[in-house]
């Protein structure tokens, strides 16, 4: 008798600790935003863009796009934020958004990429290169 009383009880508290964690969980879930879209490659035809950083400026919400150029950032305190977009060789873009309770904020963004001048390529070595222009790097001297 006394063993049934006790796997009751534990039974009973087991059912209260899963009600109360599932109450916390939805009042959280009512309380914040998700931030999602899809990021594409501006020089290439807008193709999907992957592995690109998509961040929320000044906080520590982050993501990365997936193969298909598609990102999420769930549970962002509703507010206004502004979402910078990186990419290895692209210009950083930044797009101001708001973020409301229990609503998902759906960004499209083309990126492109970081026009480098000829004239810091040249100025970043103090030798100069003499040959022909051809797949043999045998072909190529560096001269002072």
């Amino acid at each position: 008798m006394i063993l049934f009383v006790v796997q009751i009880k534990r039974k009973m508290k087991r059912i209260l600790f899963g009600l109360l964690m599932m109450v916390a969980s939805f009042s959280y879930a009512q309380t914040t935003g998700v931030v999602g879209g899809k990021i594409l490659d501006g020089e290439l035809y807008d193709e999907p863009l992957l592995m690109a950083t998509v961040s929320l400026q000044n906080t520590d919400w982050t993501a990365q796009t997936n193969f298909n150029g598609n990102f999420e950032i769930a549970g962002v305190t509703p507010g206004a934020y502004v979402l910078e977009i990186r990419f290895l060789g692209y210009e950083s873009t930044t797009v101001p958004i708001e973020v409301k309770a229990d609503e998902k904020m759906e960004i499209y963004q083309s990126v492109k990429a970081k026009a480098l001048p000829l004239q810091l390529i040249s100025e970043s070595t103090d030798k100069e290169i003499v040959g022909e222009l051809t797949s043999d790097p045998s072909n190529f001297n560096l001269q002072k």
